[in-house]
């Protein structure tokens, strides 16, 4: 919170040029995962492939990229992950600092905008934690130890959670500032 605090003393302009220049990055390091994804063959969507909680299901999904020979274009997508990963963290920091700035002192909605932000960036470790956990299951594609279905799956369960909870609290504090600015 402290470095989301520090950003909100730079200028208004700066600000949203971080917010602008990491959206960017964010996009830009989502194309180049979704691409690689998509190149693997993988047969099924990131939901539904990272919380299965079942290594019988995710070793199908290894046989058919190996079947394909993508198998290694999915561990390249693995790789590529770490770089969006990194950018919707900062992407929490930033976006959630510039909407908290626009709250009135320490209202409910900076507060609320801040913890959004802090949700943003833990989803971002459990999305670290998953990813280490696949690259570990890929060192085996069909003989990685079943019980690690179930942190890998865990991991990204919280982490979709991290982020819908991130989500709708920037929602909310954007209507909470609308709130303030028309009773103001």
């Amino acid at each position: 919170m402290r470095m989301m605090k520090g950003l909100m003393r730079l200028s208004g302009g700066v600000h949203a040029g971080a917010v602008a220049l990491v959206l960017g990055l964010f996009w830009w390091a989502k194309g180049l995962m979704d691409a690689a994804y998509a190149a693997s063959q993988h047969p099924v969507d990131y939901f539904r492939g990272q919380t299965g909680f079942s290594a019988e299901r995710i070793r199908g999904y290894h046989a058919v990229m190996q079947d394909a020979g993508t198998l290694d274009i999915y561990v390249c997508s693995q790789m590529l992950d770490f770089g969006f990963i990194a950018s919707f963290f900062l992407l929490g920091l930033v976006l959630s600092s510039f909407v908290a700035r626009f709250a009135a002192g320490e209202s409910f909605a900076r507060r609320l905008a801040l913890r959004a932000g802090f949700f943003v960036m833990a989803a971002a470790v459990f999305d670290v934690t998953e990813n280490l956990i696949s690259l570990i299951m890929l060192e085996n594609p069909q003989g990685f130890a079943a019980w690690l279905a179930l942190p890998y799956s865990g991991a990204a369960v919280v982490k979709f959670g991290l982020l819908a909870a991130g989500t709708v609290g920037l929602v909310g504090a954007l209507l909470a500032i609308a709130v303030q600015r028309l009773r103001a």
